[in-house]
């Protein structure tokens, strides 16, 4: 019974792969034809395996690129619901991380907590080494000796007798030796490893620090994120990742992250240094550093916090600008069309491109927000801004360079 299930599995993968690599569109009929499957069973496939590989057009069905970051083992585990299947090294390493990950960010995000920033930094930067370690496994046919530590062509072996892996920096350089990870995601992890190793001297309080500290941490888990999905197809649907900002906790809960003067002020500065070197990247996908703000919003929802108007003259004042509602949409048309031709090798601005911008933009203010030039007067030329998931959703529809 089960290896029928796996042929029909198999047959599935290679029909995938085969189409994808032809372009060529195809009916359910035929899917169901080739793997031995009945019509309904495809369609139910479909609605709870398939519905980010597979899109429906005009001509049929065509598959997506996600086929091709699959195998023919990890395309069984996808489509397994209830059997046991072996997996691959690399997918355990890649388990590993993502749970010492959720560990840091609990940790950071408990409401009193003394040793904050110093273990969250610990806990990150050991996520990031089985991150990248895992890509090496993955990349070298999941052989493991691939991450072992050698020495004069001879691996080294521990005092409990387990061989010695190589460590997060040299992981971190191989990967940048074959440029698969971007600069400021070498710099955000240099950063965070040279936060991990300073946090011995954290002795004192620093509020100033544990704020620089959340905002290279959020870009930390914005870059992991973006790479697991890359790298592995992970989803993270099941997590909400972020780091509670710091206006959250009273100053007297900020004391976990706190070092002497001498040493605050080496860190401070050499932390700015590296931001305002890389501070022109333009890769959306990527940071060195994020700044996360508590901002009041309208909303209806029973768990917002309540607000009144007052005419108390020592209430404070709250002041919701033009600028403040475009943050979140920060190019327009012409500068979205620049991020592509140089984000894609198969751009083109043709009717194809015009129409999936026509298509988003009738989607209302999740893709782009309409703008008066002169907002005080209602006859004023309009302009459209984008926001950044316009650019995620063309990576959906092309190649990246």
């Amino acid at each position: 019974m089960v290896a029928d299930k796996w042929s029909q599995v198999d047959k599935a993968f290679a029909f995938f792969s085969q189409k994808y690599a032809q372009k060529n569109c195809f009916h359910l009929e035929e899917l169901a034809e080739n793997t031995g499957w009945s019509l309904s069973t495809v369609k139910t496939y479909l609605r709870k395996k398939w519905s980010k590989l597979l899109v429906k057009g005009e001509a049929g069905y065509s598959v997506t690129e996600l086929i091709s970051k699959y195998s023919e083992v990890t395309f069984r585990q996808h489509q397994s619901q209830n059997v046991e299947i072996e997996k691959y090294f690399y997918q355990t390493l890649v388990d590993k991380a993502i749970s010492a990950c959720i560990s840091a960010i609990e940790i950071y995000n408990k409401p009193n907590f003394e040793y904050r920033e110093e273990t969250f930094s610990i806990l990150m930067v050991n996520a990031w080494e089985l991150l990248l370690k895992a890509k090496l496994v993955k990349d070298n046919d999941d052989n493991r000796k691939s991450i072992y530590f050698y020495i004069k062509g001879e691996s080294v072996i521990t005092p409990s007798g387990n061989a010695k892996t190589i460590g997060a920096v040299q992981a971190m350089n191989r990967l940048i030796e074959t440029k698969q990870i971007p600069r400021s995601v070498e710099l955000n992890i240099r950063l965070l490893l040279n936060i991990r190793d300073d946090s011995v001297h954290f002795i004192h309080d620093d509020v100033e620090l544990s704020t620089q500290i959340q905002e290279i941490g959020t870009a930390s888990l914005q870059n992991f994120m973006a790479l697991a999905m890359n790298w592995f197809s992970y989803d993270f649907t099941q997590f909400n990742f972020y780091l509670m900002p710091v206006s959250f906790f009273h100053l007297s809960d900020v004391t976990s992250f706190s070092i002497d003067n001498e040493v605050k002020s080496n860190l401070l500065s050499y932390l700015k240094k590296i931001e305002k070197e890389e501070e022109n990247c333009n890769d959306p996908n990527f940071a060195i550093s994020l700044k996360l703000m508590t901002k009041l919003v309208k909303t209806t929802a029973e768990e917002a916090l309540q607000v009144r108007v007052t005419n108390d003259p020592e209430a404070p004042e709250i002041v919701f600008s033009e600028e403040e509602a475009l943050r979140n949409y920060p190019n327009d048309y012409y500068q979205v069309i620049e991020i592509f031709k140089k984000r894609y090798k198969d751009f083109k601005q043709n009717n194809k491109f015009h129409d999936q911008m026509r298509s988003l933009k009738a989607e209302g203010e999740k893709y782009c927000k309409v703008r008066r030039l002169d907002p005080d007067n209602p006859n004023s030329i309009n302009k459209t801004f984008y926001h950044n998931r316009v650019i995620d959703k063309f990576d959906e529809w092309y190649d990246r360079v």
